[in-house]
């Protein structure tokens, strides 16, 4: 038997990228665990809208950190389409983690594995970003014309517009552990 919901939940009320990001990581990874069968083909926008969003927060989240700590100014936007586009965040990322990684002689070991993560981090970032660039499409049927079809072929230059929930699952848990311990790990090379 089911337990009763708790209806009545207070927000947050401090905004703290940490608990956004583990709030939605941890409905996208409940999403996985307990879908059931073909129940992803009537979950499948929304979805992939919270794992595209929880990609942005994990992002951002790093970045206003990370800044702190290599000497190099992050361009966040917070506003318009600026503000979602994942490939000018994981471009950022990228800068961030090569300044830190240059200033603080990071070990080849840790290089090495950031880079094998990071690798994954660019695939689940290309993924999401080619059938979704401004966090719109998982979320209205048109694009912000309304009139373009969000997955047209000659929207996302593709022959079809499917995605293989399996191959996404394993980039999503890679790329969910660089984000979530990236500044733990940096944390360990500043005041050596």
């Amino acid at each position: 038997m089911k337990q009763e919901l708790n209806y009545e939940i207070d927000l947050p009320t401090k905004s703290e990228w940490w608990r956004y990001f583990a709030e939605y990581r941890y409905f996208v990874d409940f999403t996985f665990r307990e879908l059931k069968g073909g129940e992803v083909t009537n979950l499948s926008l929304p979805f992939l809208f919270c794992i595209r969003h929880t990609l942005e927060i994990g992002y951002k989240m790093n970045l206003i950190e990370l800044q702190k700590v290599s000497d190099l100014h992050s361009e966040i936007s917070y506003k318009g389409k600026p503000a979602h586009r994942i490939d000018d965040l994981h471009k950022e990322f990228e800068l961030q983690m090569a300044a830190i990684i240059k200033k603080y002689n990071v070990k080849t070991d840790d290089v090495r594995e950031y880079k094998l993560l990071s690798s994954d981090l660019a695939k689940f970032k290309s993924l999401l970003h080619k059938l979704d660039e401004f966090s719109f499409s998982f979320r209205y049927p048109v694009r912000n014309d309304g009139k373009t079809v969000n997955f047209a072929r000659e929207v996302n230059h593709t022959k079809n517009a499917s995605i293989n929930f399996q191959s996404l699952k394993e980039l999503y848990d890679r790329s969910m552990l660089l984000l979530t311990y990236t500044t733990d790990v940096v944390a360990t090379y500043i005041g050596k």
